[in-house]
């Protein structure tokens, strides 16, 4: 018969059972009541029952953390624009070179109006999902509306009535005597200078026939909203001054 030992070893306990030819001895671990402390002994709460943020206090971090992000992009904006302060405006016989030549990037904004427009995108984006989502719910909330009538129809030919001019709140850094308009369209514009007839036709009712005009739609890279098909008008009235 086998005669058993209980070995007390401190806080580990074991019980060996010892055979009677004691050649060998089987280990059996025996269940052992510990008194380690959870986070509820220290009276602390359990992170299963830590209480919700409220959704404004979330709301309130993210505005704040868009706040220093934007603050951070403006710092860096006014840095690389300082140079534009030297700058001279775009007179209309370079602008014209400028878009035959396929220039668009030395297309640019002054440095004030650049600062005037970044600051004007960080208002808009505390409020509104993009640029674009701040424009169909403001300045062309009645024009896009249009495009929710029985009838229309996004793939028929481009129309005059498919317009709208606005003037361009930010434009390029040309000389005063050139107008920067926004000729925004129901329909998707293609990509280069070429006016539709439609578009042409647009501009002369709106601005006569003495003018001289450009027109573009950027490449998409360019595009501030790429969302909305839009093209740039720029329009220089000849009796101003010779071009």
């Amino acid at each position: 018969m086998d005669s058993q030992l209980r070995l007390d070893s401190g806080p580990s306990r074991t019980l060996a059972t010892i055979p009677a030819d004691r050649n060998s001895v089987r280990i059996m671990p025996a269940k052992v009541a510990t008194s380690i402390a959870t986070p509820a002994t220290y009276g602390l709460p359990s992170p299963l029952e830590s209480p919700a943020v409220p959704e404004s206090t979330l709301e309130q971090r993210r505005q704040k953390q868009k706040s220093s992000l934007a603050a951070k992009k403006l710092a860096e904006i006014e840095e690389q624009a300082r140079g534009l302060k030297l700058k001279k405006p775009i007179s209309w016989s370079h602008f014209k070179k400028l878009v035959d030549t396929d220039d668009l990037g030395s297309l640019v904004r002054s440095y004030e109006v650049k600062i005037a427009y970044e600051h004007h995108k960080i208002k808009v984006l505390q409020h509104y999902d993009s640029m674009a989502d701040y424009l169909q719910k403001n300045a062309l909330a009645d024009f896009i509306a249009e495009t929710n009538l029985p009838g229309f129809d996004a793939a028929s030919p481009i129309t005059s009535s498919d317009f709208l001019f606005l003037r361009n709140d930010f434009p390029y850094h040309l000389e005063d005597d050139i107008e920067h308009w926004v000729l925004w369209c129901k329909k998707r514009l293609d990509i280069g200078y070429v006016a539709p007839e439609a578009a042409v036709q647009a501009i002369m009712r709106k601005f006569g026939h003495d003018i001289e005009w450009r027109y573009i739609v950027n490449p998409v890279h360019l595009q501030s909203v790429p969302q909305l098909s839009h093209a740039h008008v720029f329009i220089k009235h000849i009796n101003n001054s010779s071009a």
